[in-house]
């Protein structure tokens, strides 16, 4: 279904609205911006843009910006906080499933990006399928992103074009992801490369009193911050 901007409500003081549409909903928070001029469609769940961390006092301004043509759908409960750079430009299709993105992200999709569900990105991340310029003898300068399910990148990594990161994999901070990544697989360095293999993950804060990691509390701040520090 659509999500269209059809309701404005105070919710708190962190909070500018909210917006409801058939039972699906987006939340954008105090200074994000969206500027939807394309489509924006929650299957399901309900999306937040720019969320602010609880015990944080301040936060950065960010936008999303749907271009004409443009495509976001969103497949279950998606956090993006603050200081987010979202653009999906004209006829590209960026696709979110369920889990968290950390503070100043950086999101450019010009033809395709898929992001699967229980995915955890942490801060200035940047994801990007399109080198925007070609080289002569060069590979192609733009190419779909798929991100699987249950991965955890981490800060500072680089996600560029062409790339399939499987299940279950681990992105260390400060990677530059350029090839695919095997499911259950950790990688690191620039280029990344692979350092371990058949690796598990997860997140030791989250119980049975605190599940909702995927939308943005602070035990999942904690544990996303540098993922696979030493490696």
């Amino acid at each position: 279904m659509e999500a269209r901007l059809t309701r404005f409500l105070f919710v708190s003081p962190l909070t500018t609205f909210r917006a409801r549409t058939n039972g699906s909903n987006v939340v954008v928070f105090r200074g994000t911006r969206l500027h939807n001029r394309g489509t924006l469609r929650v299957e399901a769940g309900r999306l937040w843009l720019g969320r602010q961390w609880p015990d944080a006092p301040f936060f950065s301004s960010g936008h999303l910006l749907i271009a004409p043509g443009g495509r976001l759908t969103v497949n279950g409960d998606f956090s993006i906080h603050t200081g987010m750079q979202v653009v999906v430009d004209r006829g590209a299709c960026l696709t979110l499933g369920s889990g968290n993105i950390n503070d100043n992200v950086r999101i450019s999709c010009f033809r395709s990006i898929t992001i699967g569900h229980d995915v955890h990105i942490s801060e200035c991340v940047l994801i990007r399928d399109s080198d925007n310029h070609e080289i002569a003898g060069a590979s192609r300068a733009t190419a779909p992103i798929v991100i699987g399910d249950h991965v955890w990148i981490g800060l500072r990594a680089t996600i560029l074009k062409g790339v399939t990161i499987g299940d279950g994999a681990v992105v260390a901070a400060g990677a530059m992801v350029t090839d695919d990544v095997p499911a259950r697989c950790l990688v690191a360095g620039v280029p990344a490369s692979i350092r371990r293999q058949n690796v598990e993950w997860g997140n030791p804060r989250q119980t049975e009193e605190n599940p909702d990691i995927g939308a943005g509390s602070a035990a999942h701040r904690t544990t996303s911050a540098t993922a696979c520090d030493g490696v």
